[in-house]
């Protein structure tokens, strides 16, 4: 087995560092750890819209991004430590998720974590979710990776990842919301920083059997050509998501506002807006072919008048 420890804290970055390793590096078993700052980081199949506060994390500058994997929409910040398994795969011997999270479950145990497998893909300790993962399989390699809240805002992920409160109809993958802890709260040393939970988690996991791996600068620029070409761009990250239909009824503006859209590759294509005291006509014609961005609608209002500023909130 290589271990690697991964140089950035850049979302983007990271998913294409793991999608380098996945397709390129064939020769063993290599095992990342990574953390990053800020970020929203959603399953290959889902509806960014439906998932993320898109208003919160325009309005705060936190990156989205979509991975290669399934599974449901997570948040990671410096209290996160996220690490990815990539191995051969043989459809004879491939056991599934316990394959990879079993180990991980033992390493937490031998280091005072009284963790335990809930569900198929997820760790907890008491009943409240720790970790989740996800996986892929290619050729004859497997990647696996999960999370590991260890001391992350909790509030920040519940804010971030708070659902709209419109009507979204769409065929994606939808997450399933859980209870979650961290794990530092149920350490006998609550001191402890994530720094020194990862070295203690690693020398558990490997116990001196893990070669060391260092990318090289040239790796590094292949990675960065990722996520210039992927990772970083709109087109992938919300673009993306299935095409859905939006339909939200709200009270601003001394008025009843009903907003009916259908979103397709992330862009408005069909806008209808009722209201007793305001142009809908004009307000169709400027949202329809927009970008379904929060910062982008309530730029579009603000043209016509900033009186309408208000409404943007009517499409998220």
């Amino acid at each position: 087995m290589k271990y690697i420890e991964s140089i950035s804290d850049d979302v983007y970055f990271n998913l294409a560092l793991e999608e380098y390793i996945f397709n390129n590096l064939k020769d063993d078993t290599y095992f990342m750890l990574w953390k990053n700052e800020n970020s929203i980081v959603m399953g290959k199949h889902q509806n960014a819209y439906e998932e993320i506060n898109i208003k919160a994390i325009e309005q705060s500058n936190i990156k989205a991004a979509r991975r290669n994997t399934g599974g449901g929409t997570v948040f990671h910040d410096r209290g996160n430590l996220n690490y990815s398994v990539i191995t051969d795969y043989d459809k004879n011997t491939f056991i599934d998720y316990d394959q990879f999270i079993i180990p991980v479950i033992n390493a937490l145990n031998s280091i005072g974590v009284k963790a335990e497998k809930r569900k198929i893909s997820d760790i907890a300790i008491d009943g409240k979710k720790i970790s989740g993962s996800a996986q892929t399989i290619k050729g004859n390699r497997a990647l696996h990776h999960g999370t590991l809240l260890f001391s992350a805002d909790l509030t920040m992920l519940s804010d971030l990842l708070k659902t709209t409160e419109g009507k979204i109809e769409s065929k994606s993958v939808k997450s399933v919301r859980s209870i979650v802890t961290n794990i530092r709260d149920h350490l006998i040393d609550t001191t402890i920083n994530i720094d020194e939970f990862q070295k203690m988690f690693a020398d558990a996991m490997f116990s001196d059997n893990a070669e060391k791996y260092e990318i090289s600068q040239e790796q590094i620029e292949s990675v960065n050509e990722l996520v210039e070409n992927k990772y970083s761009k709109w087109e992938w990250n919300f673009g993306a998501s299935p095409d859905f239909y939006f339909e939200k009824e709200s009270a601003i503006l001394s008025d009843t506002i009903k907003v009916k859209l259908n979103v397709k590759k992330g862009f408005i294509t069909e806008c209808n807006i009722q209201g007793n005291n305001i142009p809908c006509k004009d307000l169709e014609e400027n949202i329809i072919s927009s970008r379904y961005s929060y910062i982008n609608i309530l730029h579009k209002l603000k043209v016509l008048s900033s009186f309408y500023v208000e409404l943007a909130d009517c499409f998220f």
